[in-house]
Order: structure tokens, then C-alpha cells, then sequence
């Protein structure tokens, strides 16, 4: 009996010191509770898309308005419109991924956001246009069509579906209901847990960095594991499901706004070719040792020659010959052409080079096809936005001039793709044919809705896109990048601008035109092409730094400077 007693001692003592320590954490728990803070529901989605749907958008509590949902708003941004919606309202949503978004920025310079302003700007008559963006970072197709689900019961005018860079994100199963199942931890209903989660504020990076581990249940990217980047292998099977998934995806998409009679617009969307080298590339394991030997050897015999691409371009192909199946041989070979001037073949070896990515961030070829086939078999208009920034690429190339990373498109190639889309929307009499605006409405436009955004805009945008690059192991590639040309090196310099980096961009800037007797006028190009985008700041910083870097001549660069400042 005594022996039990001293038992039960021994047993209650730990559990005391439990129940003790753990009385700070009760007690926080149930103040949260008290005055319902920090609520799951509020805080992080669990279910993002599977188990019972959480709604994008949500009533505020006054009602007068319906709100981006607080447990999405870390993917989603925040967007405002009201419930009820009068006769000259037209209203627009824009669904996709971190393109839509406006990604490394926000929606203030996305696409969604220029169309609106351009429409408004437009109107002779009493319509008020409103482009309420959709966007979700790392959202791919099947996700969106639920969320479409949702949109199309807020009295749309129009859907505007621009997806496809984020299928191959996620681990999934297409022969189980790995899908669809749900990994929430049991300390996700904790308030506390939330609540703390909560404090890395409402950037995703940011949280993502401050969080102990991923998002439970959210969109669990392969990369954001310690072992994704190895766990991208190549596996064409799979590959083929997740696009056929994406056709049927995409598909459903344009049926659930048909079946409403609600418009849908398909904007085909491009990606960086020139200055985005593959992010891993692997040889066929079909191949036998002694014939992979072989190709490593051509490979890093072509590399040495790398300041001779003729010669480099014969051991590339010679490598081509043995298997072309290397997303980084692609890459080089492109390289190499477009030094030799060859355009076209470069350009189809920097498509390969996508195509043959291990780990795929970037539409593929057979995916863009896809869109245009769905637009031509639905009679859905199309917006060609990747031809678009095509065309005002370098030998329509598109790099760093129309494209930040990988994939998102800089605040220039937004505006471009919203010119695009409401020239389709007047084409295709989805709105009142409005009057044309002159360069000067647009440069006055931009300039405006530029001038708004605060100090900390461009910043903000530089420290997502290094977050982005070290996520995507950017770093693996930046020997590829070095600039063989003065494309190349103001490429580097404009990209640089773009996040207001002046210093760096002005170093930039300087080994132009140490090295090239053509960098005068390319740069004072670079302003003018700034200053039509409404970025006056970034023109005027050019044109000063040239002034101070470069001995003024009575030639027609210096005259042309001149025009530009005074304009």
C-alpha cells in the first residue's frame, strides 16, 4: 500500500509541473478565445481549396463591403468591391497565379490593375470599370477553378483566366487521393499558435522565413522542402498527367462561366528565355556509363571554349548527338547562337531549354498550346500577352527588358499585357468601343498612378525576388548570366533600376560604356523607354548620371538627352 502511495507521488509530481508550466499557454488560449482573436479561419487557410471550401472573399462586418478573406490574404493580397452592384458598374476578375498578382510587387502595378486604369481612363460615359485580382501565389489551374466557383457569384461583367508557370509546383498523386487529403496539424485549431504564426505579418515570404515549418494544408511547393530540389527528377509520365490536368482544369474553368453567361478572356501567358538559364538540368538514366562519360567529357570541353562559342558549339553538338535531352546543354547552344548571330536557332534551343527543365517554373510549349486550342474550341477570346513582350524583346527573345525573374513580367510588361487585353476587349465588343489615348495620356497615366506608390515599392520588390532566387537555388546559375554583349549588360543595369538598386545599376551603367562605343545612345534609349513607362524618377536618374559620366558632345545623342529631359 505504501509502495502504491509513493507511486502515485511520482507520478502526480511531473504531472503538476506539467499542468503548471503549461498554465501561461491555457491562459493565453483562452483570452484569444475570449474575445475571438486569432481564429483559424482568420488566420491561415487549412483546407486551401480541399475539405470544406473557405471563401475568398467575405462580408465585412458593417456588410457595405465583401473583402479578401484574412486566411488568404497572405496569397492573395487584399482586394475590395461591394455586394451589390449597380448598372454602371463593370466588374472584373482576374484569376491565375503570382503573374496575376503583380509578383515581385503587388496588384498596384499587375496587370489587372493598368486595364482598369486604362478603361476609366477611356470612358466617355458614366461606366466605372473595377478590376478585382485574383491572383494567388503558387496557385495552379486546378486549385483556381474553385475559386472561379466562388467568383462567379458576384455578378461578374467579365473572368479573365491567366494561368499555367504553377503546375508543377506540388507533389501530387494521380493515382491515389493524395490530393485531396488534408495534413492540418492539431495545432492549427490552437489560437495561440495562430496567433503567433500571425505576428510575421502579411507578406508570404516573409511568414514563410519566420515560420517553423510550411503552411500546414496550403500550397505546398516541392521547393520550400529541404529535399525538393533533389526531389525533381525527370519523369515524363508524370509530367503528362499534371498537363492533362491542366487542360481539364482550365477547361472546367471557361464550362463554369459559359454555363453563367458570363465572359471569360484566356491570356496566354510567356516566360524569361534569354536571361533565365534551367533551374536543374540531368542527363537520361537510360544512359550507359561509358557513353555518359563521354557526353561530361564534350560538355566540359565545350565549356572551356566558352570564349569561342564557334568552337564551344562543336562539342555542344557533338554532345546534342549523343542525347539532347539536357536542359543546360540547350541553354549554352542558345547562347553560343545568338553570339554567332544566329536568332532562330537560338531562340529554339532557349525554348528546349525550358521544355527540358527538370524542375519545370515555366509554362511549357505543349501548355501554351493547350490555351490556344481550348480559346479556338470554345470560342473564347485570347490575348496573346507572351507574344506581346515577345515583340518588344531583342530579336523577340524575351530576358530582363519585359520579364524581372523567371516568369513575372516587369511593371513595363504589365503595361503592355493591359494594353493587349483591352485592345481584345474592344476587338472582341466585350466593352464600349472607347477613343484611342496618345502616348502622352499613357505616359500622364502611368506616371500618376507610379507617383502614388510609396518609397518602399521598388525595395519591397527586390528583397521577394531574392527570397524567390534563393528559393528556386538561383544562385546554381548566375555563371550562365554573365553579359557577352551590351544588350546583355544593360539588361543587368534596367533590372537593377527596376528596383530602384541606383548604385548598383549605375556600376552597371559604367562598364556600358567602358566597354561599348555604342552604350551613349543605348542608354539615353533606356531613359526615353523609362520615361514613356512613367517611371520619370529612373529616366531622370539616367540622364543625370550620364550627364556626369559622360563628356557632353555637340552630337545628336547629346541633342536627344536633352529632348528627353526638357520633355
Amino acid at each position: 500500500m505504501m509502495a502504491s502511495s509513493k507511486l502515485k507521488k511520482r507520478l502526480l509530481f511531473p504531472i503538476a509541473a506539467l499542468l503548471i508550466g503549461s498554465l501561461p499557454i491555457l491562459g493565453l488560449e483562452l483570452v484569444l478565445r475570449a474575445f475571438n482573436i486569432a481564429a483559424p479561419e482568420t488566420v491561415v487557410d487549412r483546407s486551401f481549396g480541399f475539405g470544406p471550401y473557405q471563401p475568398l472573399f467575405v462580408l465585412t462586418k458593417d456588410k457595405t463591403q465583401l473583402r479578401t478573406s484574412q486566411n488568404k490574404a497572405l496569397y492573395f493580397g487584399t482586394q475590395r468591391f461591394t455586394p451589390e452592384k449597380r448598372e454602371t458598374d463593370y466588374r472584373m476578375f482576374f484569376l491565375g497565379g503570382s503573374t496575376v498578382r503583380g509578383r515581385p510587387f503587388t496588384v498596384d502595378t499587375a496587370f489587372a490593375k493598368w486595364v482598369e486604369l486604362e478603361l476609366n481612363a477611356r470612358s466617355r460615359n458614366d461606366t466605372a470599370y473595377q478590376s478585382i485580382n485574383c491572383g494567388g501565389l503558387s496557385y495552379a489551374s486546378y486549385r483556381l477553378a474553385r475559386i472561379n466557383q466562388e467568383i462567379l457569384q458576384y455578378d461578374p461583367n467579365l473572368v479573365v483566366l491567366a494561368t499555367g508557370h504553377n503546375e508543377f509546383l506540388e507533389d501530387r498523386s494521380f493515382t491515389a487521393s493524395k490530393t485531396n487529403q488534408s495534413d492540418e496539424s492539431p495545432a492549427s485549431s490552437w489560437r495561440s499558435v495562430n496567433w503567433i504564426r500571425s505576428l510575421a505579418g502579411d507578406d508570404l515570404e516573409s511568414f514563410k522565413a519566420n515560420s517553423e515549418k510550411p503552411l500546414p494544408a496550403n500550397v505546398t511547393a516541392r521547393l520550400d522542402a529541404e529535399s525538393g530540389y533533389a526531389s525533381y527528377q525527370w519523369n515524363p509520365a508524370w509530367r503528362q498527367n499534371v498537363v492533362a490536368q491542366y487542360r481539364e482544369s482550365v477547361t472546367k474553368i471557361i464550362n463554369q462561366c459559359q454555363t453563367k453567361n458570363i465572359p471569360i478572356l484566356l491570356v496566354c501567358l510567356g516566360s524569361n528565355l534569354r536571361d533565365c538559364p534551367p533551374v536543374k538540368s540531368e542527363l537520361p538514366l537510360t544512359l550507359r556509363n561509358v557513353t555518359r562519360q563521354k557526353w561530361l567529357s564534350l560538355f566540359d570541353q565545350a565549356t572551356r571554349h566558352h570564349d569561342t562559342p564557334a568552337v564551344a558549339l562543336q562539342f555542344f553538338q557533338q554532345c546534342a548527338a549523343i542525347t539532347n535531352e539536357h536542359a543546360l546543354l540547350h541553354y549554352r547552344m542558345a547562347r553560343c547562337f545568338e553570339q554567332l548571330e544566329q536568332m532562330q536557332a537560338a531562340r529554339k534551343h532557349y525554348l528546349l531549354a525550358k521544355d527540358h527543365d527538370i524542375c519545370p517554373l515555366r509554362l511549357t510549349e505543349q501548355m501554351d498550346q493547350i490555351i490556344r486550342e481550348l480559346a479556338n474550341r470554345f470560342n473564347v477570346p485570347l490575348v496573346d500577352g507572351r507574344g506581346t513582350l515577345e515583340r518588344a524583346s531583342a530579336q523577340q527573345i524575351p530576358g530582363y527588358k519585359m520579364y524581372i525573374d523567371h516568369v513575372h513580367p516587369s511593371i513595363a510588361g504589365h503595361q503592355l499585357i493591359a494594353k493587349t487585353i483591352v485592345d481584345q476587349l474592344i476587338k472582341s465588343k466585350l466593352v464600349t468601343h472607347q477613343p484611342d489615348l496618345l502616348t502622352t495620356d499613357y505616359m500622364h497615366m502611368y506616371q500618376t498612378h507610379l507617383q502614388e506608390q510609396p518609397p518602399s515599392y521598388f525595395s519591397n520588390g527586390l528583397r521577394r525576388v531574392q527570397w524567390l532566387e534563393n528559393w528556386a537555388r538561383r544562385d546554381r546559375q548566375q555563371r550562365e548570366l554573365r553579359p557577352f554583349d551590351l544588350r546583355g549588360q544593360l539588361a543587368k543595369a534596367d533590372r537593377l533600376l527596376g528596383f530602384s538598386e541606383l548604385d548598383r545599376a549605375a556600376i552597371e551603367l559604367t562598364k556600358a560604356l567602358d566597354q561599348y562605343p555604342t552604350a551613349y545612345a543605348a542608354i539615353v534609349e533606356l531613359a526615353l523607354q523609362r520615361r514613356q513607362q512613367g517611371d520619370d524618377y529612373h529616366a531622370n536618374f539616367i540622364l543625370s548620371w550620364l550627364a556626369t559620366h559622360h563628356e557632353e558632345s555637340e552630337n545628336s545623342d547629346t541633342s536627344q538627352a536633352l529632348e528627353i529631359s526638357s520633355y
